[in-house]
């Protein structure tokens, strides 16, 4: 409730939608229930709607206000909720200073597990120069970055337009994006110690792993040579962390599983809009062993994010 008070009126018609239609958003005794139906013992909430920066021109200092208002929220839930939730932060990087500040306020006097942050800033790709304060607060807190798909920008305008195409497909194009130049700009290079965890079993990289590891080292930015890497793409590619929300479907969930492994995968189910019970079917078919299913349903998690 208090991220929809700050956000100002008349509310996006695709916030009301989703706050008025879908119960598990803001009915927290009904996604307990839905919690327990599943075996679901924890629960990390996060802002379900960070993309609002996609859908206007809001001012930088108007975001600055939401986020902390929304996350003022989720430390609240959280801390009513005897041990049932958990939540992380969410910021907008369109403010770099004010980002970090806020990740600080809301790990230390919040008691969130970390942050999530958009695939693209406003069209601008995470490995630049001007984010670097950013990861290095991470670094010194020693906490988590969620990364949310964005819209695509600059894109076909048919993309946009028709068929919801920017979110169905666009949103696992950017984050698929935002992994590369993560891993390829050096952020990983120069902070080996962050864990970064995008949505959605890593969107394309599994598929696209074999070209881009075949192609990333023959060209560099703007026409220069191409910068080396300490470690192998395949090895950087390799360090993320994922979830599994988009495990609806079973051969995109061996694929994932496949190509980051069974350490390196956390249950997630973009609850209220994933189907858990499929996903977690697929992850118990898994052609893996049972200690390894339960690494992927719960364990990971207690060990990436220290929660019990």
């Amino acid at each position: 409730m208090e991220y929809l008070g700050a956000l100002s009126k008349p509310l996006p018609d695709q916030v009301i939608w989703i706050s008025s239609t879908m119960k598990g958003i803001n009915d927290l005794e009904y996604r307990l229930i839905q919690m327990d139906r599943f075996g679901v013992d924890m629960q990390i909430l996060s802002l379900p709607m960070p993309t609002l920066d996609d859908l206007s021109n809001m001012p930088v200092q108007e975001f600055d206000r939401i986020t902390k208002a929304a996350n003022d929220g989720i430390a609240r839930i959280a801390e009513k909720s005897h041990g049932r939730f958990k939540g992380i932060a969410t910021v907008s990087l369109l403010d770099v200073g004010k980002a970090s500040d806020e990740v600080e306020r809301a790990v230390k006097d919040l008691g969130l597990l970390g942050v999530q942050i958009l695939s693209n800033v406003r069209g601008n790709p995470l490995d630049l120069p001007e984010f670097e304060p950013f990861y290095t607060k991470i670094s010194q807190l020693g906490c988590r970055i969620w990364i949310h798909p964005a819209y695509v920008r600059k894109i076909y305008d048919w993309m946009n337009d028709e068929y919801n195409m920017n979110m169905m497909m666009g949103w696992g194009i950017d984050t698929s994006l935002a992994m590369f130049r993560i891993f390829r700009g050096g952020v990983l290079e120069r902070h080996p110690e962050l864990k970064i965890i995008p949505h959605h079993m890593g969107t394309l990289i599994p598929l696209m792993a074999g070209r881009i590891n075949g192609f990333v080292m023959g060209q560099g930015k703007n026409g220069l040579p191409p910068a080396p890497l300490k470690k192998t793409p395949m090895t950087y590619m390799k360090m993320f962390y994922v979830d599994t929300a988009e495990g609806m479907w079973k051969p995109a969930m061996k694929l994932s599983h496949e190509f980051f492994g069974s350490t390196h995968m956390l249950f997630g189910t973009d609850y209220p809009w994933g189907d858990t019970p499929k996903i977690i079917e697929n992850i118990n078919a898994l052609d893996i062993p049972e200690p390894e299913k339960r690494m992927i349903l719960g364990e990971n998690a207690i060990k990436l994010l220290g929660v019990r």
